[in-house]
């Protein structure tokens, strides 16, 4: 416990105030939204609708992961080296949010089996996959360097996810609620026109962030930037790196299995149910557990500090996806609620404690490099989501899916209602509870965390002073 994190007021120059924090937080749920209706439905809209083999799926998903596994590396490599009179991360949400938006309308809009083959709807899922992760990967890495640039405070800087998080939950819910009822009918123009409605939504928010929100000069001004290599040798040998990426990896890994497999579990697992039924009960247990994390949650990292408050919501995490898995029938449902409780602090405050890697990383090397330090996590988190849907279409393959026969949709066996849960709880339960006992070996807490944070603060007030040389010899 620090006494650093435990001061009631926090500097003025830490301080976000609302208005910032709202935009901020309505950006994300603009990128944010887009993002999970693609993890959800990318590979039962491709499976169901354009009737693509789950093999050919399964094979995109190998070839992506392994091009697109280095982007994140060098987009925020060279984030941190842009030197403009608006800063090193606004430029991109400003200028590359059109072609954001353009890539996602563009997984939708692949022509049938029909038309160009089932060669061809392979080759239109892999290229617009990897076009839009591409615009996602420079976007989200500018984006989030730059939330965690707004302040040096661990409270402030979980107080902005906070945010992000309340329209992270409007998100989830939209991707879970529309997409569902939407993929139930034959008629896929619908979703293509759902597409467009949210690719315009993500350019405006973006845009609005880009137009109003300023970020801190003096490290795109001042700092003298690493190599490349010089920069991933400086973070990979991290201690704090190493904790915080393996346990975000387990994270993002799972969060893609669960999304991705969401509507395969809805359908097949209560098939007796009304689906929209299911989805409405799942989300009362989802949303009040995200509630109640986040008041827990951001209570223990004010008072006890971010490793506290993670490992805290990792034990909840682990519980409600074993529920998930183990408990038969409705009741099962319930483990939603400690999934949302727990999921809170696994999507918040991975970011955070990059935020501290990166403290401690500006005391060794003199350069702030957030965006460098999110995209080497990319590099090795980033497989995670394209492993998911090679995990999901393993398990569809390996426990007998029986694939839809003319768009309509089979009964399943016992032992696919078992692949299903197994993947849905048990597996990613397992994965959590190994990522516990990872971050429990996380440095940055206590007296050591103190120590860091005082030497950054001190090299702050160096830069800003050099940044108003630089200004007045303009």
């Amino acid at each position: 416990m620090t006494k650093l994190d435990n001061q009631n007021s926090i500097a003025m120059e830490d301080k976000v105030n609302l208005k910032t924090k709202l935009i901020y937080g309505l950006s994300s749920f603009g990128s944010y939204t887009i993002f999970t209706v693609f993890l959800n439905s990318v590979i039962i809209f491709y499976r169901e609708k354009l009737l693509l083999p789950t093999d050919y799926i399964l094979w995109a998903f190998i070839v992506y992961s392994i091009l697109n596994a280095f982007n994140g590396v060098l987009f925020g490599w060279i984030s941190d080296k842009t030197r403009t009179s608006k800063g090193r991360r606004i430029p991109y949400l400003k200028y590359l949010a059109p072609f954001l938006a353009i890539s996602f309308i563009l997984v939708w809009l692949s022509p049938s089996k029909e038309q160009i083959g089932e060669i061809g709807v392979f080759i239109w899922l892999f290229l617009t996959m990897i076009t839009f992760d591409i615009f996602y990967n420079a976007t989200n890495i500018a984006f989030i360097a730059l939330g965690q640039e707004m302040s040096m405070d661990n409270r402030e800087r979980a107080n902005i996810q906070a945010f992000v998080m309340l329209f992270g939950i409007i998100s989830v819910l939209i991707s879970l609620l529309i997409p569902a009822n939407i993929l139930e009918d034959t008629n896929r123009e619908l979703f293509v026109y759902f597409a467009v409605f949210l690719a315009l939504i993500q350019l405006v928010t973006m845009w609005i962030m880009a137009f109003t929100v300023r970020e801190k000069l003096e490290f795109s001004q001042v700092d003298e930037h690493l190599r490349i290599l010089e920069s991933f040798r400086n973070t990979i040998k991290r201690k704090s790196f190493l904790t915080t990426v393996y346990t975000n990896f387990c994270i993002l890994f799972i969060q893609a299995v669960i999304f991705g497999n969401i509507f395969f579990y809805i359908f097949y697992i209560f098939p007796e149910y009304d689906s929209t039924f299911i989805i409405l009960i799942l989300g009362a247990f989802l949303l009040c557990g995200l509630f109640s994390g986040a008041y827990f949650t951001l209570r223990i990292n004010k008072t006890k500090g971010l490793k506290p408050a993670f490992l805290f919501s990792l034990i909840f995490f682990f519980g409600g996806l074993i529920f998930i898995g183990l408990i038969p029938g409705i009741i099962s449902l319930f483990g939603f609620y400690f999934f949302g409780f727990g999921l809170f602090g696994a999507m918040a405050l991975p970011n955070t404690a990059f935020g501290a890697v990166t403290d401690e990383d500006e005391v060794e090397t003199n350069t702030r490099r957030e965006a460098a330090i999110f995209g080497i996590n990319t590099l090795i988190t980033k497989p995670a989501q394209s492993l998911a849907g090679v995990f999901i279409a393993a398990i569809l393959l390996l426990f007998q899916y029986q694939e839809p026969i003319n768009g309509v949709q089979q009964p399943q066996s016992e032992l696919t209602i078992f692949g299903l849960k197994l993947a849905m709880g048990i597996i990613p339960g397992l994965l959590i509870l190994s990522s516990f006992f990872v971050f429990r070996m996380f440095p940055l807490h206590g007296k050591y965390l103190e120590e860091i944070k005082s030497k950054m603060y001190k090299m702050h007030n160096e830069k800003r002073k050099k940044l108003d040389e630089l200004e007045v010899k303009k």
